[in-house]
């Protein structure tokens, strides 16, 4: 089995993700983030932090990890490290692959502008949208309203607003400070919105796609359940067709109300926050992605189980101060490469199920 690096379990999907690895798979995570705080930290034996992905050395530091830590594949689960693919490949060996989608995928999806360009150009569904520039007369703009605006780059609905008039999408666009030429205007659809995991080989194949609603949202989907929807699942697989990612794509969809037609929104090229759910259902695209990715036989997965529910609470940690150093008064533990460990009754032991309580 592998060791596996997962980026960013400081937020709700890496630390998902990581804890899937750890307590389903064979594989082994080691986790890093950027914040030294990461939440994710406290569920691995093995973590460590990383700069951000904008920051000159990011490349050259996840490859230290990977060779300090003896990983074997990438799981990138942050969109701004996505950008940066091509520098991270050319710092990683050459044995070590990457989980992630071809780069001319992640150029034509991870900016919001390029993909409504790219998905006008089909006749996949998708709501009508715009993209206005610096200098458009926004009174000539041609959307109806409501309609829905967002920042061309952005994940986790941040920056995201409805508007309901002219006046709304200026307030909006001040508020946010954006430039019209850094937004999307996009039609509003009503209806139920789904999250579906396409699970496509490096070999471009589409192994499964799996259909889930997400039933409630708090940026990431906090409540979520797997729903066999015909519509959705048939625009899913025909953009796998046209897109031809080669790796795991997540792609946002409104099913409306009225017609039943089902919209592709965007599309994000890595794992969903929700891909513990198409584990559960019985579609392990964290397992099956990284044993493709590291060129073993892989078979394709049984139909996933419709009505599996993922309900996202909270966990409260109790850890002692000692956790931290002076210098470090703002991190969990004294180093970054310190272990669970460090975190409770003095570094005596790491933490289990009875040191945590549900709420």
């Amino acid at each position: 089995m592998a060791r596996v690096l997962v980026t960013g379990v400081g937020g709700v999907g890496g630390a998902s993700t990581a804890r899937w690895f750890r307590d389903r798979t064979g594989h082994t995570p080691v986790g890093v983030d950027m914040d030294p705080r990461a939440r994710g930290f406290l569920d691995l034996a093995e973590w460590t932090t990383v700069p951000p992905a904008a920051d000159d050395d990011w490349p050259g530091t996840v490859a230290s990890v990977v060779a300090r830590r003896d990983v074997d594949v990438v799981v990138p689960l942050v969109d701004e490290e996505l950008t940066r693919h091509s520098d991270l490949r050319a710092a990683l060996p050459s044995a070590v692959p990457i989980v992630a989608p071809t780069v001319s995928t992640i150029e034509r999806t991870l900016d919001k502008r390029r993909f409504a360009r790219w998905i006008d150009g089909t006749d996949l569904p998708a709501p009508r949208t715009v993209c206005p520039t610096s200098s458009t007369d926004l009174s000539a703009l041609d959307v109806a309203y409501p309609a829905v605006v967002k920042p061309r780059l952005g994940h986790g609905s941040r920056g995201v607003s409805r508007v309901a008039s002219l006046d709304d999408l200026r307030t909006s666009l001040a508020y946010h400070d954006f430039d019209p030429a850094d937004v999307v205007v996009q039609e509003a659809i009503e209806g139920r919105e789904f999250t579906t995991s396409v699970v496509a080989t490096t070999g471009g194949d589409c192994l499964s796609i799996v259909t889930k609603e997400a039933v409630e949202k708090d940026g990431n989907t906090t409540w979520g359940v797997t729903r066999s929807n015909d519509a959705v699942a048939s625009a899913c697989r025909d953009l796998h067709d046209r897109l031809d990612p080669r790796g795991p794509i997540n792609v946002q969809q409104l099913v409306d109300a009225r017609t039943g037609e089902a919209y592709i929104v965007e599309v994000n090229p890595r794992f969903s926050s929700t891909a513990i759910l198409t584990a559960r259902a019985g579609v392990d695209e964290l397992d099956l992605l990284v044993r493709d990715a590291l060129d073993e036989s892989i078979s394709p997965p049984p139909s996933p189980r419709p009505g599996v529910h993922l309900i996202r609470t909270n966990r409260d940690h109790l850890v002692q101060e000692e956790c931290t150093t002076p210098s470090e008064s703002t991190g969990w533990v004294a180093n970054s490469d310190a272990t669970p460990a460090d975190l409770v009754d003095g570094g005596r032991r790491a933490p289990s199920s009875s040191d945590a309580d549900t709420a």
